[in-house]
């Protein structure tokens, strides 16, 4: 979940206390790689607002707080380039990238195909208990949304959309589904729910299950594709929700600060 108020971190200014952090790597149970462990600590500054578009990364201070070489680091920011995280600039740093209409455009139209893959894949196991116990999280999200608790919200909605992704065993789709959301959903310094958008968002999940239980996969998977991760159906919404993160990025360029975008 996003954390509210973007601020800048002490890790990613020109001038740094020696005393400014002290970060212990724990284990996470996701891997014992050190590599892997960057990508985390880079993810979690991302999510608490941290490390914000357009930033310069210190290499050197985040290398001397984690106690780890040069070497894993750089490893672990060509990942994150792979992924859209970051982009590296040779014989400037390494700059963290901005979500422009664009990017979030093109996200939503590989996850509507992705998740419809997974859809199509796991269809056969999506029974009738399933379905019931979709229908009470949905009861559960909509409560959440009563009650502005943006938390659990999403962490309800992660699990409906679980109905099909948590069943499939192509470990790949999995993957790139979850680095896709993570572009989304790790950048924007927003904890504020839309209540329009969720309502709407809500509704939809109700015509999915009823079009599940009709047994039509094609249906079914073409609405959750075209209809549910429609970028052109949500953007009233996506602009709204956006609109901290995309103003943020403006006014770095309108410093003349460069932001992959």
């Amino acid at each position: 979940m996003y954390q509210k108020g973007i601020r800048e971190s002490r890790l990613f200014t020109e001038k740094v206390e020696e005393d400014q952090i002290m970060i212990t790597i724990n284990s996470k149970g996701k891997s014992n790689s050190l590599r892997f462990v960057v990508c985390d600590f880079f993810r979690d500054e991302m999510h608490k607002g941290n490390l914000i578009p357009g930033s310069m990364i210190n290499l050197k201070v985040i290398s001397e707080s984690l106690g780890i070489s040069m070497t894993p680091l750089r490893e672990a920011l060509v990942q994150m380039e792979t992924e859209g995280f970051v982009s590296i600039i040779p014989r400037r740093g390494v700059v963290l990238n901005g979500l422009s209409l664009r990017k979030i455009r093109n996200i939503y139209s590989i996850l509507g195909a992705l998740e419809a893959v997974a859809l199509r894949e796991t269809f056969p196991q999506i029974d009738e208990t399933v379905v019931e116990s979709a229908r009470k999280n949905n009861e559960e999200m909509r409560k959440c949304l009563e009650e502005n608790d943006p938390r659990g919200y999403l962490a309800r909605n992660n699990r409906f959309h679980g109905i099909w992704i948590d069943r499939t065993d192509n470990e790949e789709l999995v993957r790139q589904i979850k680095v896709m959301k993570e572009r989304l959903y790790e950048f924007p310094s927003n904890e504020d729910l839309i209540h329009e958008w969720e309502e709407s968002s809500l509704r939809e999940h109700e015509e999915i299950l009823r079009l599940v239980e009709r047994g039509d996969v094609e249906t079914t998977a073409n609405y959750l594709q075209f209809v549910h991760w429609s970028y052109e159906n949500q953007e009233h919404f996506i602009k709204r929700f956006y609109s901290r993160h995309l103003e943020s990025l403006e006014k770095k360029r309108g410093a003349g600060i460069y932001v992959p975008g």
